[in-house]
Order: structure tokens, then sequence, then C-alpha cells
């Protein structure tokens, strides 16, 4: 296999730039199946990681590669070659199941015309010699839990081919827990975070100059998204919040601009809204919320509060510091206090709640019935109505479950004491 330089792929892809940070390792492994695919084994590589860690720029330099030394590649999005996919599956039940690792002419002398080649071919015209020329199939976007993609991931090991072809096929998370089994000749490849040289170099590029201890600690909070850091150096080159001196980039002030702390969570492809307004609430703790806290709340309210914890904790944002939840960083925490204080959008009366109506949301999301929040705030039940149908059109929800998701920072201390037992009842906002 002929030596492709990783730099010179790094600079430009078909004619457009397009970057790469680290990933070195996976690089070579992926190059290393395209060497055995030239020399007559055919191979399945299984690309997995979180949403915004580069699987498709991985792909398309992987793809530039294999067309460099000498494969025909297909590729794009998996939904648009359903067909490919299917016609491996159905090709492997036919023929029952034979390992990758048979040749070509094996292949071709035992089973004749191949449907799999046919489709391989079909609406592109045949280049000169491409009968010979081995295939990468690298299919992106993969939806892993997808019927189709299990059904080609139990038959491709089996899918027959005159000719050689490498399977890859990325998606987000991964496929270990709808695989049925493994073979030889599949292999994982698994994206982490970036190393903290490589997110040093994306931002000494993007940047200008070498980072300082100013920038560094921006960088860490990223924790080596290679997308939250890309979104979150652009939001500082776009507020002209830092300044390039000696070759040496750092901030223009002792902090980093608003917009560009609050975008270490917004722009954070791996939190759900549910999960925003969770970290807001955590924030407008005192002190940090103790898991069995959040344990012993009512049932429909720990579902979504715990399943909103643990998407935060798999995305680095928050961490269990025994029994207490903290912020992974400091810039973390002020990004979700700023949330916090962010008006809701979309709200033709400001999201401004009257003090009345900021009592009634919190024992609403304390799960108590209109008969019980009107005891407590000394009105009746018809006026505890009123307010909750003018609360849900400020803030444009339809549901007191919907309310709650969007009011999760009224999960106050101060009022966990004196809560009276919620009801495991659903009642639309007029109910008593």
């Amino acid at each position: 296999m002929s030596a492709v330089s990783a730099d010179s792929c790094n600079r430009h892809i078909r004619g457009r730039e397009v970057n790469l940070y680290g990933r070195t390792h996976e690089q070579w492994v992926i190059r290393q199946r395209l060497h055995r695919i030239r020399h007559g084994r055919s191979n399945l590589i299984l690309l997995q990681g979180p949403k915004g860690y580069g699987k498709t720029t991985l792909v398309n330099r992987i793809s530039d590669t294999a067309r460099q030394v000498g494969f025909e590649v297909i590729g794009g999005p998996a939904a648009q070659h359903k067909r490919l996919l299917l016609t491996a599956s159905l090709m492997a039940a036919t023929t029952g199941f034979e390992p990758f690792s048979g040749t070509a002419e094996e292949s071709s002398a035992a089973h004749g015309p191949d449907l799999l080649d046919e489709v391989l071919g079909a609406g592109r015209p045949a280049p000169r010699g491409a009968a010979a020329r081995p295939v990468l199939v690298a299919l992106d976007e993969v939806a892993w839990d997808d019927p189709d993609v299990l059904a080609a991931l139990r038959a491709l090991p089996a899918a027959r081919s005159a000719r050689r072809v490498l399977w890859l096929l990325s998606g987000t998370g991964g496929p270990a827990a709808h695989a049925p089994h493994r073979h030889p000749d599949t292999i994982e490849v698994t994206l982490g975070p970036l190393h903290r040289r490589d997110a040093l170099r994306m931002a000494a590029d993007r940047l200008g100059g070498t980072p300082d201890a100013s920038v560094e600690r921006l960088i860490t909070a990223c924790g080596g998204h290679p997308g939250l850091l890309t979104a979150a150096l652009a939001a500082l080159t776009d507020e002209g919040g830092y300044r390039v001196c000696g070759g040496v980039a750092s901030l223009a002030a002792a902090t980093p601009p608003q917009r560009v702390v609050a975008t270490l969570l917004t722009a954070d492809p791996r939190l759900s809204a549910r999960t925003r307004d969770l970290l807001q609430a955590v924030a407008a703790r005192q002190l940090p919320p103790r898991m069995s806290e959040l344990t012993h709340l009512p049932d429909g309210r720990a579902v979504s509060v715990l399943g909103a914890v643990r998407e935060a904790v798999e995305a680095g944002v928050l961490v269990l510091d025994g029994d207490r939840l903290r912020f992974r960083h400091p810039l973390l925490y002020e990004a979700a206090a700023l949330l916090r204080h962010e008006p809701p959008a979309g709200d033709a009366e400001g999201g401004v709640l009257s003090p009345t109506e900021e009592a009634i949301t919190r024992l609403v999301a304390a799960g108590l019935t209109n008969r019980q929040i009107a005891s407590r705030v000394n009105l009746s039940p018809h006026t505890v109505n009123f307010h909750l149908r003018k609360i849900f059109q400020k803030l444009g929800v339809c549901s007191r479950v919907e309310l709650v998701g969007t009011r999760l920072h009224l999960l106050g201390p101060e009022f966990d004491a004196d809560l009276t037992p919620p009801t495991h009842e659903s009642r639309p906002a007029h109910a008593g």
C-alpha cells in the first residue's frame, strides 16, 4: 500500500480544507485494513463515538486515502444505501455463513454471478479496470438499532462478493448491545476525547497563537470534545475575546465573554433540553444536590431527573463526589448559572412570572394538586386554575409535566422539608 502523508491529508481532502486533530491510532488501524483488502481479505469496521467527536471527518479522511491508493469508494449516509445493506444480508442468507477471509477467486468460482456486485455498481459508470479494484463502502450516520442495520451486522461476515470489499459503518454510540456475534475480520474503533496536546494544537491553529493558561482553562472545560471546542473557539473569535501577542493567545479580559461560557452547554450536542434544565437547577442550589435526594423524588419526577443526571454525567458535565453531584469544571457551573438567568425564548410576555405564579409553579413542581396549592397560597382552587392557565400561556407549555420540565430549577432545597406527599395521578391545569 502506498504511503499517504497524514499532514497532506490534513490540509486538503478532495479540494476542500479539512482538519482532523489527533485520531492517529484510529487512522493507522483503518489503513491497515485497507492494506489487507488490497491483498485479498474483506473486512468490516464499526466506527463509533459520541455526537460531535469527528466521526464524519474521519470517514471522509479514510475515503480520500482509499481513493488515492486505488479503491472505488461508495459513501454517504446509511439511510441512502439501504438497498446495499439489504442486498448484502440477503446474499448472506442464501449462501450461508462463510468467513470474510475467503479470496475473491474462491467466491467467484463457487457461487458465480453475485447480486451484491450488481448493486455495488448500480447507477455508476464502471471505471476502467473496476472489476479488479477493491471497494470501500463508507456509510455514515448509521442507526445501530435500525432493524435493517441489525440484519446487515449479522449478515456482512457472510456476504459474498467477487470484489474485495471493506465495509466502514459509522454512527453515534455503538452496536455492542445489538451485534449478535463477533467475527475475526470485524473490528470496532471507538473515538474518545481528544488528547490535551491535540486540543491545544486545534486552539493554536484557530487562534493563531499558542494558548496561554487563561485560554487553556477554556479548552479544559470542553473536556476534549472536538465539536464543542470548535464552537467555543468560534464564539471566542466572534466576540473578540482574545488577543495574540508574541505568538501567544490569551483572553482579552480576566474571564471569557459570557456568550463563550454559555456555549459550553448550549453547543454540546450530547445534552438535551431536559438536561440543560437540570444543570440550571443544580447551579441554583446553595449546596450540590445529593443523589439520595433525587432518588426519593416522586416516581414521575425521579425518572425525568435521574435520566437527565445520567446524560450530564456521561457527557462529563457533572461528576459524582461521594453522594453529591458537582460540576466537573468551574466554567461549566458558570455556564449553567448564565442559562438560569436567561428569559425563555418565544414568550409574548417576556417569560416573567409574577410572585404568585412563581409560588404556584414551585408547588406544581413539588407534585401538589390544585386544592393543595390553594391551601398553601390562600387562594381558591378556581383562582389557582386561572393562574395555571396564565403560566402555561407565558411559558408555552400544555401540561403540568411540561411545566415541571421547563422549570426544573425550582427544585430548591427550601421546599423539600415541608411538602405534602403528591398524588400519582395525571391531571390537566384545571383539575382540582
